[in-house]
């Protein structure tokens, strides 16, 4: 049997692209705070497992819901499985977009939006992949599924909770971001440093740290940190401090006085954590500029594991 493929995805380029519109137009982000047995991960999340599950039983693939937070859409017969994982979380879409980053907007022949490369895009090129080969009615000696995944921006929950209930695939690659030169998942160390209020001793200062905020998911650069400073004195210089820091890195921020405290806020640029050459980290530049400042104890000793970072 010859096929010519190039043809085949050029007949269907159009339904692709609103499949894959359609899936960028969901936002969905982890939510666990609003989290329901139907939805452990949020109501967006969700609705883009189920967007997924019914276009492949639209399709006529056999397709499994699992526990509400992971799925699969297979087709082909034979004992060994190939495993395509893909996954339909997305980071949150943080600030600085020219675009609405849900809108799937195409500009110069480009599509943009939050996970139009990790993972919807790919995800989408890899279910058109199997709906071809389907299609086209070539025989196949294994089955092949696509796993969705839809915890792989935070915990991995998702694979967990699918491979309690489901076997494991006797190979497969993972279809994520720049595929093909992306092919496999890599691993990751998540840790929290966590003091316990008292628990460093130390002198009076002229400042104490009462706040300190930046990042929202473990795997991003943060685009924006905020610190609030407890003082009794003139805030003047540490403002002329804070302008001169700015200016010499080129960065944005403002600071204002609330209720006697006051609050540095610093600008930086979002990124994906597998890139962070790409972004500037606004917590590790306002983290820096507090290590300038005669903090009380239990802030300097936050800010001075830091320091090798900045030398």
């Amino acid at each position: 049997m010859s096929i010519n493929w190039t043809e085949e995805v050029e007949k269907r380029k159009q339904s692709f692209l609103e499949h894959t519109k359609k899936l960028l137009h969901i936002r969905s982000v982890l939510d666990e705070e609003n989290g329901t047995k139907e939805a452990p991960f949020g109501e967006g999340v969700r609705a883009a497992l189920d967007f997924m599950l019914e276009l492949g039983e639209k399709d006529s693939f056999t397709t499994k819901n699992v526990e509400n937070v992971a799925g699969h859409i297979e087709f082909g017969e034979g004992e060994d499985l190939l495993g395509i994982l893909c996954h339909v979380d997305v980071v949150p879409e943080g600030d600085g977009w020219s675009v609405d980053p849900y809108a799937g907007e195409i500009r110069d022949g480009k599509l943009i939006a939050r996970g139009v490369l990790d993972d919807k895009g790919p995800t989408m090129a890899a279910y058109y992949a199997m709906k071809i080969v389907k299609e086209s009615g070539l025989p196949l000696s294994k089955r092949v599924r696509m796993i969705i995944g839809t915890d792989e921006e935070s915990e991995w929950r998702c694979v967990d909770t699918y491979f309690k209930h489901e076997e494991m695939p006797t190979l497969g690659f993972a279809p994520d971001a720049d595929f093909p030169i992306i092919y496999a998942e890599k691993g990751l160390t998540d840790f929290d440093i966590r003091f316990k209020e008292g628990s460093v001793q130390g002198g009076q200062a002229e400042l104490k740290l009462v706040t300190f905020q930046s990042g929202l998911r473990y795997n991003m650069v943060p685009d924006a940190a905020e610190a609030t400073i407890d003082l009794d004195s003139d805030p003047t210089y540490l403002c002329q401090s804070f302008d001169e820091f700015l200016k010499e890195n080129e960065l944005e921020g403002s600071y204002l006085m609330d209720s006697g405290r006051l609050v540095f806020r610093l600008k930086g640029i979002s990124s994906h954590g597998m890139e962070p050459r790409n972004g500037r980290n606004a917590g590790l530049y306002l983290a820096q500029f507090l290590t300038t400042l005669p903090l009380d104890a239990e802030g300097n000793d936050l800010f001075h594991s830091f320091q090798s970072i900045f030398t």
